[in-house]
């Protein structure tokens, strides 16, 4: 079985028709973010559009819960996927592809729910259009606090200097705390470094800060248009996700650097906390 995050830019690609036609063990996982791209702009265009080919396969779909539950579920490894699932949602998904086949056919009804979901959608795309601006200054006062011999690591993609380490794991740990003590969700519990790091809002701050690095090797983000950002914190998101399952399907090209990094750098966080363990502890994970 394998289980794919799919990028909103994905989802009328010929890869992801691939997946899901090689095998009905392949899932394409949707988070929330997939399905607002899908519904802003011209929802009555852009929503049909964008759901052609997984309602060709719609018992391969798998349906998440909002990103603003997930950010509250606690770490515990068993059940991990489990409990990101909208069980009711992934079992209706069938019944969602024949209500926009109606509306695709003139069901008036239909349409209207279709647009109030795209006016959900395009408010919450703006919100995020409005932090935007920010996010260059951030990533220039992150860059300010490299020395030159880490910056050169960076750019040249080379193994990490101690020093780097060490100032990344802060950067990491200190923009998780913010963010479950500011997210509008109930912070996740949290028993043990392992849970830890298996929350999203802990694999979203490395995410976050792969991304930041990215944007630094290739010359700083300065006078990048704002929507550009957008685009690139909804990659983030994705490139998150897709830790917690079998990978990524984009068509972006720093979305799935961002994966990438951010995958390795969580396998080998796994590695650090499991080498400390006593060996049969070890065995049995």
């Amino acid at each position: 079985m394998s289980r794919k995050i799919v990028d909103s830019n994905a989802m009328q690609s010929d890869a992801l028709r691939s997946f899901l036609n090689a095998s009905t063990n392949n899932y394409a996982v949707l988070n929330d973010y997939a399905a607002m791209e899908a519904y802003k702009g011209d929802t009555l265009i852009s929503i049909f559009r964008s759901m052609k080919i997984v309602c060709e396969f719609p018992r391969q779909i798998i349906v998440l819960k909002t990103t603003g539950r997930i950010c509250s579920l606690a770490g515990r490894a068993q059940g991990l996927q489990r409990r990101m699932i909208e069980e009711r949602h992934t079992r209706d998904f069938p019944n969602f592809c024949r209500r926009l086949r109606a509306a695709e056919e003139g069901d008036a009804l239909m349409q209207r729910q279709l647009v109030e979901s795209g006016r959900a959608a395009d408010k919450q795309m703006d919100r995020i259009l409005a932090s935007a601006p920010i996010l260059p200054g951030a990533i220039k006062e992150l860059r300010k606090t490299f020395r030159e011999e880490e910056l050169r690591a960076i750019r040249l993609d080379h193994p990490f200097p101690d020093t780097l380490v060490q100032k990344a794991m802060k950067f990491i740990i200190e923009l998780t705390f913010v963010a479950m003590s500011t997210h509008p969700s109930a912070s996740p519990r949290v028993g043990s470094a392992d849970e830890l790091q298996n929350t999203f809002l802990f694999r979203h701050s490395v995410a976050t800060f792969v991304w930041s690095l990215d944007w630094i090797a290739r010359g700083g983000a300065d006078n990048v248009r704002a929507d550009r950002m957008r685009n690139d914190v909804v990659d983030v998101m994705f490139a998150t996700y897709a830790t917690f399952f079998d990978g990524l399907l984009s068509k972006d090209e720093r979305a799935q650097r961002v994966y990438q990094a951010t995958h390795s750098i969580l396998s080998k966080l796994v590695r650090v906390s499991t080498g400390s363990l006593p060996a049969e502890e070890r065995a049995a994970r």
